[in-house]
């Protein structure tokens, strides 16, 4: 292959000031550097606070560019020089052979165009989009400590506890107060050094609605130790099996068993709701296999508080047809009569 060469091209290595064979970890090390130093973002007030002295003159090589200039270039060049591919394709055919494309033996490498999302570069390395994010946060919200006869620490947050809250369906209609046991090591004196286990009564709220897998959330409420942050209690709702209906978010599903004859003739049957009243229900139509019927705003709560409540699910009436085992054979002739001319029937309505 040729080499491909323009007159003009920038030099990657020059912008982040690192040798043609530097590492990853060298182009990264040079990256960060740079970038705290030139972000446009930051306030230059802190730079005596934030920017080492020794890093002051990591920008001289690229002095007679604004900083809006600087910070571009560098984050393109990070942005070639961190991917592998990218960086063999710029180290053999330079700047014009990335942004052109060039053939490989097995495939094609397609002309590189640069994001100018800056930031997402940025981003990519530190983790946040704020400049000194990490460095700011320590100074200003230092980590709490601990100190004990082994020596001196950071306490870190235990993991999180999840629970389970199994709701009855009518808990989900009216809304309820969980009273939650869970035991817990707490401190029994003054210095905070000595635990034991002890019980809490902690209330959860389950608002009239709440969905399956809705979770509450209860910081610090885990065991208290002296070298950990107590963990967060997560209790997490999930629905009890009922033996009329099925949930649907917030829809109610009732499967009702019916005969044959009721499938073909109609049938009446009532039916008892969430909240303890009588549905009467009226079917005339034939009933078949993928047949329902909706009664609107019998469901269950949507949880909308701009509704306070009213607002409600639909309950879906499905059915399943029960064949008889079992026909006599004179009765056989005849239905064969009575379908014939039910067919009759059906082809002079359409």
């Amino acid at each position: 292959m040729s080499t491909i060469k323009s007159k003009c091209e920038l030099d990657y290595y020059a912008i982040l000031n690192v040798p043609r064979d530097a590492t990853k970890e060298q182009i990264t090390l040079s990256y960060r550097k740079l970038a705290i130093s030139c972000n446009p973002h930051r306030n230059s007030e802190h730079d005596e606070d934030f920017i080492p002295q020794s890093w002051q003159g990591d920008l001289d090589h690229l002095n007679g560019l604004t900083r809006e200039k600087q910070w571009a270039y560098i984050n393109m060049a990070y942005d070639v020089l961190s991917n592998p591919l990218r960086r063999e394709i710029y180290d053999r055919f330079g700047e014009a052979g990335l942004f052109r494309g060039v053939p490989l033996p097995n495939g094609y490498f397609p002309p590189y165009m640069y994001h100018g999302d800056h930031l997402k570069v940025y981003h990519s390395v530190f983790g946040s989009y704020s400049p000194f994010a990490n460095l700011i946060d320590v100074a200003t919200n230092p980590p709490p400590l601990y100190s004990n006869k082994n020596g001196q620490g950071v306490r870190i947050k235990d993991l999180p506890v999840e629970k389970m809250i199994p709701l009855e369906l009518k808990e989900v209609f009216f809304g309820t107060m969980k009273r939650m046991k869970i035991f817990r090591q707490e401190f029994i004196d003054d210095l905070q050094t000595v635990t034991e286990k002890r019980e809490k009564t902690i209330l959860v709220n389950i608002p009239a609605g709440t969905k399956a897998g809705t979770k509450f959330i209860f910081s610090n409420e885990g065991d208290r130790s002296p070298t950990t942050i107590p963990a967060d209690i997560i209790f997490i709702t999930i629905d009890k099996p009922n033996e009329d209906y099925i949930r649907d978010e917030n829809n109610l599903i009732h499967i009702h068993e019916i005969s044959l004859f009721e499938a073909l003739v109609g049938f009446r049957f009532s039916l008892q709701t969430i909240d303890d009243r009588k549905i009467v229900t009226l079917i005339t139509d034939v009933v078949d296999q993928n047949y329902e019927k909706i009664i609107y705003g019998e469901g269950l709560p949507v949880l909308n508080a701009e509704m306070d409540g009213l607002e409600k699910g639909d309950l879906i009436l499905r059915f399943k047809i029960i064949f008889p085992a079992i026909i006599p054979r004179h009765l056989k002739c005849e239905l064969k009569t009575l379908f014939d001319e039910i067919d009759e029937e059906n082809k002079n309505i359409i």
